[in-house]
């Protein structure tokens, strides 16, 4: 839900100073931050940032190297939509796990558990978009807090992520 007032909007509990929305265009192998984010241990690449879009949208573009994957998950405040462009991902959710590949897409509404895993000994890759974008915040935060090539501390993980209404439910997902 957004709100708005002078100068501003509200978007699930972070105030955007409203400026004219302006288009860009980012190439491929760039993103909105100076370096990719770790994420994880995947490489993300900030392709609409959350001030691009005053707060209702984020796009990433992201590799997931074989073997890697958030752990299980929930978020409170933001849908996710997945789209694989290369490789195979299985998916988790709420318990029903599901074999996605290049082309197939996935989409989550706030409140579903879920993760993903790469399974697989190639890279996939897949482009996420979040609405609000909002979470592009914990993006940055995390990578920020997570030592270069390492995979962050699990109660940073929580911390972070209980500021940005997502609760995290157990490890990465196996086979």
């Amino acid at each position: 839900m957004s709100t708005e007032t002078a100068g501003t909007t509200e978007v699930a509990g972070s105030t955007w100073r409203r400026t004219p929305i302006r288009s860009n265009v980012v190439a491929a192998r760039d993103g909105r931050t100076p370096v990719p984010l770790n994420i994880v241990g995947e490489e993300t690449l900030v392709k609409v940032s959350a001030e691009d879009s005053e707060g209702t949208l984020a796009f990433f573009h992201l590799v997931a190297p074989p073997m890697s994957g958030p752990p299980r998950h929930v978020h409170t405040r933001e849908d996710e939509l997945f789209y694989v462009l290369e490789g195979e991902l299985v998916f988790e959710l709420d318990g029903e796990r599901h074999t996605v590949r290049a082309g197939d897409t996935v989409y989550l509404r706030r409140g579903v558990v879920h993760a993903y895993q790469n399974f697989t000994t190639s890279d996939a890759r897949l482009l996420i978009a979040t609405t609000p974008g909002v979470f592009a915040g914990f993006f940055a935060e995390l990578s920020a807090a997570t030592p270069l090539g390492g995979l962050p501390a699990p109660d940073l993980l929580d911390a972070i992520g209980t500021k940005y209404g997502i609760t995290m439910l157990g490890p990465p997902m196996f086979q």
